[in-house]
């Protein structure tokens, strides 16, 4: 009778095996969660290179959801803008007033304002009914880069900042510049109060399957998928870098989005970040049109003082998006002035810069002649 020759596979062999395949997702996963890069056209047909890039740098704004929800009509005849929301990009469950529409688009009016100073232009801006028409007039031929890296530095920064208090004077200086500002820092009844309030908002708001559905709508889960739309919430946004990244990329989806697993993660993720801040700052103004883009300009302009600072700083607005808060918060801060912004502010070690998601130019701008 023959015998059966019996294999026998060493372990380091198996062992050795494993190693190597858990290698090569750890590299595969660390190149796939380098930093997205993109380059969105500038480019607009019979416009000069300088107007471009100024409406380069002014889309670079602070937006809900990053939705980029404006519509442009550029008249280079004249000089003229006129700029208005895109009602196909606002957010209907949490903005169905269009609150946030108004303040993003203030925010954009505000960084296109200083995209036209950096440049050497004059600007004048006029609100109608819901239009904004802005008027450039070039006055002198010097570039100020430092207001164009300050617009590429400002960003959202979802991470963890440091509890320390803001520098004292630095705060007192802003509230000596901006009216309808509060800064409230941690320690004080006003932080927990708010802190408090935004915890609650985003646990019942996190409930609500409408809220998930849009909100699903607007993050991507790929870097293909955030290079082709050129919009939305990528995984870098929400404070998720290098390998980290790569498994939210794996792990997640838009279907697994609208689930309470991920509502759950949601609202940590919020416990986190209000528990890991400074400061809060609440921006004050009223509720017309006109109004509301005062306010998203006051917000923009905060923002880069504060960037100008290393100041990290990331919009809560769940407690003004859902009720009881929303009716609640101007009385129980005893503020003169309905709440429109509410900003987490702090010190981070390293403060980054803008991932420059934006559509491309010619997307959104419709040049008009004669």
């Amino acid at each position: 009778m023959t015998r059966k020759k019996k294999i026998m596979i060493p372990v380091f062999s198996i062992l050795g095996a494993v190693i190597i395949a858990f290698s090569a997702v750890l590299i595969t996963a660390a190149v796939m969660g380098k930093r997205l890069k993109v380059s969105p056209s500038r480019s607009l047909e019979g416009v000069g290179e300088e107007i471009q890039d100024i409406l380069w740098y002014s889309s670079i704004s602070a937006n809900s959801h990053n939705s980029q929800a404006w519509t442009v009509k550029l008249y280079p005849d004249e000089n003229k803008l006129q700029i208005t929301v895109d009602d196909k990009r606002t957010l209907a469950v949490v903005d169905a007033t269009k609150r946030e529409a108004y303040i993003s688009l203030g925010c954009y009016i505000e960084t296109m304002n200083t995209a036209f100073m950096a440049y050497g232009y004059e600007t004048q801006m006029i609100c109608n009914e819901n239009t904004v028409e802005l008027t450039y007039s070039k006055v002198q031929p010097i570039v100020n880069k430092d207001k164009l890296n300050l617009i590429d530095k400002r960003h959202t920064d979802k991470s963890a900042y440091s509890t320390k208090q803001l520098n004292s004077t630095t705060v007192n200086d802003f509230l000596a510049k901006y009216n309808g500002l509060h800064i409230y820092q941690n320690g004080e009844k006003d932080f927990a109060y708010l802190k408090r309030a935004t915890i609650d908002a985003v646990t019942l708001q996190s409930a609500d399957q409408n809220y998930r559905n849009e909100l699903a709508e607007w993050l991507r889960f790929s870097d293909q998928e955030a290079s082709e739309k050129l919009d939305g919430i990528t995984a870098e946004m929400i404070g998720l870098k290098g390998i980290v990244k790569t498994f939210y990329y794996w792990t997640t989806s838009h279907e697994s989005a609208k689930g309470d697993k991920f509502a759950k993660q949601g609202i940590d993720t919020a416990e986190k970040q209000v528990n890991n801040c400074g400061a809060f700052a609440i921006i004050m103004g009223g509720n017309t049109f006109a109004e509301l883009i005062d306010t998203g300009r006051v917000t923009q302009a905060f923002w880069f003082d504060c960037a100008e600072h290393d100041i990290a700083v990331q919009p809560l607005s769940a407690a003004l998006e859902t009720q009881p808060f929303s009716d609640e918060i101007q009385r129980d801060l005893g503020v003169t002035a309905p709440v429109q912004m509410i900003l987490r502010l702090g010190y981070v070690n390293d403060y980054g810069s803008n991932l420059g998601l934006r559509r491309n130019l010619a997307d959104y701008i419709e040049v008009i002649r004669g």
